[in-house]
């Protein structure tokens, strides 16, 4: 497939409304794009002095992300976010020492290390589910303090109060805001366009980083078995220079680890709530199993459930907006340096030609897992910088299926799926459900 070459006003659009429209509707923007040029287009202004490429073919897209990574800059909003919500250490994990630190990531979240956690995790949702009260429950808020209580599961390695979990989603809700005036923008602002809410994500990290200080504490003090990821670091399998850094980095994960989590859970709270036939059939199967990693690990249609949620409503849509180091070729064409490159992960999960029917919500269409290691389905995204904590987030997402459905059922309150917001994560809109406690739903 060749890129559609475009000059100056052969777009859809101006340069100028172009780029104040990207940041209000990255995903409106690329399917305008995809629709009226093409999955492979290069657009060049003034001559080509400025170049922008975007790119919705899964194919062209993995090559883009596995075979020339080093020319891809990092998004400087993001580093930015990082530096200013848990510190340096982590900013410059993702700078020019990006494949030590990679190595070192791989380390943390393997398998064995992340399934460690996984009847933990199982057992906050459920203690979190059974205190719910049975009236209609706002299912944004419950899947934002169950992304908060499970990731400090698997992080800490220990529950939190629900005191705790609204402190860190408080603190992630500072860093995306912070992160979200910047989304999609070609360039970081200037510091003092950021200043307020760079003063409010100052006040929330001084909240959230005296928990993990307690963990690390407790954990010292103790010397009690530790299940999550902090004991890699504070038992000195991972060494860090200092407790700042050590600290540093774990409230870096627990931010990664709260919104896309919460998002992807709202999604599935309403797909379920929305499909009783579903629920009964993972009920089924989860009733009467354990809770460790290979228990939920038998159980197909509960990872296929998660994936199809990841599938048809990515938390998030699309990579940020990377600058080209050096000149390329992909599919045939050269891009320049300079060249600022937007991809759609949405586009893609959306495509017909890969996935039959791609508005119906369908998890067996993962049952096979054909699917799952297809190009097109990119939900952590493509190559050596693609999400490292994605085994984490599967299960977290599993966890909180089986925790939930176990002893519960989810009853929708309104006929029809929420709409989808984008703050940039895609969200659903505030809808309401109960969850009914039941021998079988």
């Amino acid at each position: 497939m060749p890129f559609n070459i475009l000059n100056g006003k052969e777009f859809y659009r101006p340069l100028a409304p172009f780029l104040r429209e990207l940041p209000t509707d990255y995903i409106g923007t690329m399917a305008k794009v995809q629709a009226r040029h093409g999955d492979l287009v290069h657009w060049r202004n003034f001559g080509g002095m400025m170049n922008f490429a975007f790119i919705s073919d899964p194919q062209v897209n993995r090559e883009l992300f596995v075979r020339n990574i080093d020319a891809l800059a990092k998004s400087p909003s993001q580093i930015q976010t990082f530096l200013y919500a848990a510190g340096e250490t982590v900013a410059t994990a993702h700078g020019d020492d990006w494949r030590k630190k990679r190595k070192e990531a791989n380390s943390l979240f393997s398998r064995s290390a992340v399934e460690a956690s996984c009847a933990g995790q199982v057992a906050v949702t459920k203690a979190y589910i059974s205190r719910l009260d049975p009236t209609p429950q706002d299912a944004l808020t419950v899947a934002k303090r169950m992304a908060a209580l499970t990731a400090s599961r698997g992080i800490l390695g220990r529950e939190i109060s629900l005191d705790e979990a609204d402190i860190q989603i408080a603190f992630s809700k500072a860093a995306a805001e912070r992160f979200n005036a910047e989304s999609a923008q070609l360039f970081a602002r200037p510091d003092w366009m950021q200043a307020p809410k760079r003063r409010a994500l100052t006040r929330c990290k001084n909240e959230v980083f005296p928990i993990v200080r307690q963990a690390i504490d407790a954990l010292r003090n103790t010397n009690t078995p530790n299940d999550g990821l902090m004991n890699h670091y504070v038992n000195g399998t991972f060494v860090t220079s200092s407790d700042a850094e050590m600290q540093s980095i774990l409230v870096g994960l627990l931010m990664g680890a709260q919104d896309n989590i919460a998002a992807a859970a709202a999604w599935i709270f309403a797909f379920l709530a929305q499909h009783p036939d579903l629920q009964r059939d993972i009920h089924s199967q989860v009733k009467s199993i354990g809770s460790q990693a290979d228990d939920l690990n038998s159980c197909a249609i509960v990872r296929a459930t998660v994936l199809e949620v990841l599938r048809i409503r990515p938390p998030a849509p699309a990579n940020q907006p990377r600058r080209l180091t050096k000149p390329i070729a992909v599919a045939g064409h050269r891009l320049p340096k300079g060249t600022y490159v937007f991809n759609s992960f949405y586009n893609m999960h959306h495509n017909a030609a890969d996935f039959a029917q791609p508005e119906r919500f369908d998890p067996t269409r993962f049952l096979d897992g054909t699917l799952e290691r297809s190009p097109s389905f990119t939900p952590f995204g493509h190559g050596p910088r693609n999400c490292v904590a994605q085994g984490m987030a599967v299960q977290q997402l599993m966890a909180i299926i089986v925790g939930t459905l176990q002893g519960h059922r989810i009853i929708s309150q309104q006929a029809a799926l929420p709409e989808t917001t984008q703050k940039p994560f895609l969200v659903p809109a505030p809808f309401k459900v109960t969850f009914e406690k039941c021998a079988s739903p």
